[in-house]
């Protein structure tokens, strides 16, 4: 696995990703303007399907990071990457949407801070839910690392987490998915879609796939014979682990390089997009469904690429070297035996 073909196909996946959380975001207030039945269009889970992407990709650069960095240089990386352009996204968001008439209220809220409190300021249209799954996961990998483990062994930690979700659903305990509180996010059915890259990706690394088939086979046992998981995921934990497993063994040559540009920007889409969408859905009441929908898809596309295209920048200007001052330290983690890949993104 070269550091080119790495970097190229998970970066072209990250676009495709982020294009259908745009594309899903844009149907659904475009149907919402017009009064029209959006039950069909929902059930396409385009934008389901490019978060859970999302997941598996990060689950899977998270392989790659965690051979390569110790503790500290893990948290600051992480940190630097995430916060700074989320900060950015809700100012933002403020500008746009008072622009629009539609302010959103700043509220003293800790899931601003991407903390799992059980509530989310939705009035921003920054979907960050997300990002709070996101942080969870790094701190659970930072506390592994801390305690000095192994590759080896947090791949068996990551199917040992699978289990204790898989367990949870089986017993009831139910989560919601958008805003859980501290105490039931490590329960939630969505990590699991962090945990499949992490322990996929390892497998590719390793050539270990015990983990993997492991996880493979007590997933798809609990879902069928005890109702752990929702069959719809367990089909797009097939679809995005499939995509993602494609997408880091793709030759650079087949990603297009406008698409691979866009996947560097593919964060900052995320974040920025569904503001401009509401903004343009508050504008123009009235409008034909598919004069909206067009605005709608094309203006966030581009507002939310040109976004992200400014938060790369102030990224690699200054964020990504600030992460680089925290220095290396071999002696927490023993080394992995694969050759050290460029971390794509995020």
């Amino acid at each position: 696995m070269t550091i080119k073909k790495t970097f190229a196909g998970l970066q072209g996946l990250r676009a495709i990703a982020a294009t259908l959380v745009v594309a899903q975001h844009a149907g659904y207030f475009a149907y919402l303007s017009t009064g029209t039945d959006s039950k069909s269009f929902l059930r396409l889970q385009l934008g389901v399907t490019g978060v859970f992407i999302f997941f598996v990709i990060s689950g899977a650069v998270m392989a790659l990071a965690t051979t390569r960095e110790g503790p500290r240089a893990f948290a600051m990386s992480r940190l630097t990457r995430i916060y700074p352009a989320f900060f950015l996204a809700l100012v933002f968001a403020f500008v746009v949407l008072w622009i629009a008439g539609i302010p959103p209220q700043i509220t003293p809220d800790p899931s601003l801070l991407l903390m799992p409190t059980g509530t989310l300021n939705s009035t921003f249209n920054v979907p960050y839910w997300t990002l709070i799954y996101e942080m969870q996961f790094y701190f659970l990998l930072w506390l592994a690392m801390l305690c000095r483990t192994s590759h080896q062994i947090r791949m068996w930690l990551a199917v040992g987490w699978g289990a204790v979700i898989l367990a949870a659903g089986a017993a009831g305990i139910s989560v919601p998915a958008a805003s859980p509180t501290a105490a039931q996010i490590p329960f939630a059915s969505v990590n699991l879609f962090f945990v499949i890259g992490y322990v996929m990706a390892s497998g590719i690394m390793t050539k270990d796939w015990g983990p993997f088939f492991a996880l493979l086979v007590l997933t798809s046992v609990m879902t069928v014979y005890a109702n752990a998981w929702s069959g719809s995921y367990l089909g797009l934990a097939v679809l995005c682990a499939s995509a993602v497993f494609v997408a880091m063994k793709a030759d650079a040559v087949l990603v297009p390089a406008w698409l691979a540009k866009a996947g560097d920007y593919s964060y900052g889409l995320y974040l920025a997009h569904m503001s401009i969408i509401a903004a343009i859905y508050s504008w123009a009441p009235g409008w034909p469904f598919w004069a909206m929908i067009s605005v709608m898809l094309c203006t966030g596309l581009v507002g939310g690429l040109a976004f992200g295209r400014l938060e790369q920048w102030l990224y690699v200007r200054y964020w990504r070297p600030l992460a680089k001052t925290a220095k290396l330290d071999q002696a927490y983690w023993p080394p992995v035996a694969v050759e050290p890949a460029a971390l794509p993104g995020r």
